[in-house]
């Protein structure tokens, strides 16, 4: 099967190989080209599931079921996941998509198929969560009674596409991750599970001369689940009805017939051709209620591609001329950078982004940090002497508060308005919840699929909106190792939460441990 063809087969965000992909790059086994900042990373030509697994241990012997489809089809069968979660205190974690911010036990199962014939292709895999989500110590301004024992069927990685060359267009409900981001991404990540969207994008980079670009335009709906705690409101039971609007905030029951809200966004990444291993982005999105899409004097262009046109709200046209208290768009906007250094084994990379925007141009230049957040982080593979062996060292800052400014122009944590910037009660950003700062370092030793690290880790609970400080400080430890045909991989983290729920001297202890299983048929 060496060589078969496989068109715009997505890597699924958080398996094992997407892990690896950034770290075959600083190995200098992946091509450079690529900036892995518009994932998922699709598969082409001889790329397939088989050749990554290669990539990461030329001595293991793992192949994947993949069947032809006539001349110009293939049928593949992915892996089977089954993967877990434990907390004891209280919710804690991030980026496992599916998975509930919840206290208890919490396990999920996956598996499904992809075949393509010509452009077209279809991937089904569909994922089963489970979650004890018990009650944890709360508080009024932290967490809730819980609805207990939580059980979903989620179509997950799937989608149907049509593909040629290098471009896609197709209605899907994977995850998305875009931007530099390890450990966190400002506006899309895995933390959420995937929402239902139309999407129109690149499968690889589109050369032109002055240098390469990858983009994707998408278009989807956002829902919640009542089941669950909010995550971007402190993991209480808080909902919003946007049909009892008084032009202060929303206010009165939770109205289900009008809880989904439309999304639209866009990334593009772009390669200057005259500066090797340099990527520059800008991502932007869009969302608001379903009954406020086609209100007021907008266009269909205004009110279902916002993403496309005015940045300030002087000329934000679908924001515009609306009837009381239909003036319901957020928009969010991030730059990025990621800059690699394939010879050193080494990248640094950044966003920066704002989450509410601003008037005009001299608003801007006069007020440039209001409602801003940021990611910095870097990365080095240090190879051994040993064949194969590396030392990975990461480290990685995420800002959320808000800066100095709040005070006189507060812009309200990030991803808390217009109901929240959630799917199924999961903000779809840095799960590391509204308004937090978390620091990152980890360190691991890396043979083939053999990983053993740590992970030290500060979580800040929105330092800026209490008198008393809550940080979380744990001490984590990373494991990976394959086992014929199943690997298994491992965190466990030992955190000490210092004042809890923003209570002076209410120190709490948390475990949270994963153990995620793959087999490949």
């Amino acid at each position: 099967m060496g060589g078969l063809h496989v068109a715009a087969q997505g890597v699924e965000i958080g398996s094992v190989n997407d892990q690896a992909l950034r770290m075959l790059q600083l190995q200098r086994k992946l091509d450079a080209n690529y900036s892995l900042m518009a994932r998922p990373f699709f598969m082409g030509g001889t790329t397939t599931s088989d050749s990554i697994y290669k990539l990461i241990d030329d001595t293991a012997s793992i192949n994947v079921i993949r069947k032809r489809i006539g001349d110009k089809g293939v049928l593949e069968i992915f892996p089977l996941t089954i993967n877990s979660q434990l907390n004891i205190h209280h919710p804690y974690g991030w980026n496992q998509p599916g998975f509930v911010q919840a206290n208890g036990w919490q396990g999920l199962i996956s598996t499904g198929a992809y075949a393509s014939v010509g452009i077209l292709s279809i991937q089904v895999k569909p994922v089963v969560v489970y979650a004890t989500n018990t009650d944890f110590e709360h508080t009024n301004t932290y967490g809730a009674v819980t609805k207990g024992s939580y059980l979903r069927v989620l179509p997950g990685q799937s989608s149907i596409r049509l593909s040629t060359g290098p471009v896609s267009l197709g209605i899907s409900t994977e995850n998305l991750w875009w931007g530099p981001g390890c450990f966190n991404a400002l506006l899309m990540s895995n933390n959420a599970p995937g929402f239902l969207h139309l999407t129109f994008n690149t499968t690889r980079p589109v050369k032109t001369p002055i240098g390469s670009f990858e983009w994707q335009l998408v278009s989807g709906k956002l829902n919640e689940d009542t089941m669950l705690l909010r995550e971007d409101k402190n993991l209480t039971t808080t909902y919003y009805n946007p049909k009892n609007y008084d032009g202060s905030g929303y206010s009165g029951p939770y109205d289900s017939g009008a809880k989904w809200r439309y999304f639209n966004g866009l990334t593009i990444t772009y390669q200057p051709k005259w500066i090797k291993g340099l990527f520059l982005g800008i991502n932007r999105i869009a969302y608001a209620y379903n009954d406020s899409l086609l209100s007021g004097t907008g266009s269909f262009f205004h009110s279902y591609l916002p993403v496309i046109f005015g940045v300030f709200r002087q000329t934000y046209s679908y924001g515009l001329n609306l009837p009381a208290g239909k003036k319901r768009y957020k928009q969010m906007l991030s730059l990025h950078a990621r800059y690699l250094f394939p010879q050193a084994h080494t990248e640094f990379y950044a966003e920066y982004g704002w989450g509410d925007n601003q008037y005009n141009i001299r608003d801007f230049v006069l007020n440039t940090p209001h409602a801003t957040a940021y990611i910095l982080g870097a990365r080095k593979m240090v190879p051994l002497s040993a064949r194969n062996q590396w030392l990975d060292v990461q480290a990685e800052l995420t800002r959320l508060s808000q800066p100095s400014d709040y005070i006189p122009r507060s812009a309200g944590n990030w991803y808390g308005y217009q109901g929240g910037y959630t799917q199924q009660s999961r903000i779809i950003g840095a799960g590391i919840g509204p308004g937090n700062n978390v620091q990152t370092f980890a360190t691991t030793w890396v043979h083939g699929w053999k990983r053993l690290g740590i992970k030290l880790e500060r979580l800040q609970h929105d330092p800026n909106n209490y008198p008393v400080y809550w940080s979380d400080y744990s001490v984590g430890f990373t494991g990976q190792q394959r086992f014929g045909k199943w690997i298994a991989s491992s965190l466990l983290q030992f955190i000490q939460s210092k004042n809890y729920t923003w209570e002076a001297g209410k120190d709490r202890f948390n475990f949270y441990g994963t153990l995620n299983l793959t087999y490949v048929f």
